[in-house]
């Protein structure tokens, strides 16, 4: 069996911050979307899955968790803009576009079904197509549905939302589309 692409490296989620809803349910290679449902969940598109799961999580996301309650949400959903579970995304396989185009159907279908009109656009810079694809169709989706995409200052040098591991959240935001 081959190695992993997936860290070893798992924290605890925070207390009282346990998803309630994962997709797939069961764990796979890859992962849909991820998060403590609620009224007013803070939505972040990130760049690819790692090791968070419904038992334990992974810095990404418990910076996502710790933003989410920074600014007053009561909850938190997690999304990428690519479902294959890559550490470092230069492990990642070739595009797969069936797996791209699922991950998109997830998205819109929780957005809708939620009513949700903006979501934190956390990517950071993507240097693979699998992820610049995933992106790519994703913004095309949330433009169709009028759901805005903000970021918090400032950007990176490619003019990206910065990734949840790489900035400090704060209050104000910046809108990015």
């Amino acid at each position: 069996m081959g190695k992993s692409k997936v860290t070893t490296i798992v924290v605890n989620y925070p207390e009282n911050q346990a998803p309630t809803w994962v997709e797939p349910r069961a764990y796979k290679p890859y992962r849909f979307g991820l998060g403590k449902l609620s009224k007013n969940p803070l939505v972040a598109i990130c760049m690819n899955p790692s090791a968070a799961r419904d038992e334990t999580s992974d810095r990404t996301v418990n910076r996502v968790i710790a933003a989410s309650q920074k600014l007053g949400y009561d909850g938190w959903v997690v999304f990428n803009t690519y479902p294959e579970r890559a550490t470092d995304a230069a492990n990642m396989d070739e595009f797969d576009v069936i797996l791209s185009q699922e991950n998109v159907a997830v998205i819109k279908e929780f957005l809708i079904k939620n009513e949700l009109k903006e979501v934190w656009g956390a990517w950071g810079d993507l240097k693979y197509e699998a992820l610049k694809q995933g992106r790519d169709a994703i913004l095309k989706v949330l433009a169709e549905q009028d759901i805005k995409v903000f970021h918090f200052a400032p950007p990176t040098k490619a003019s990206n939302p910065r990734h949840p591991l790489y900035l400090k959240v704060e209050v104000e935001r910046k809108r990015y589309l």
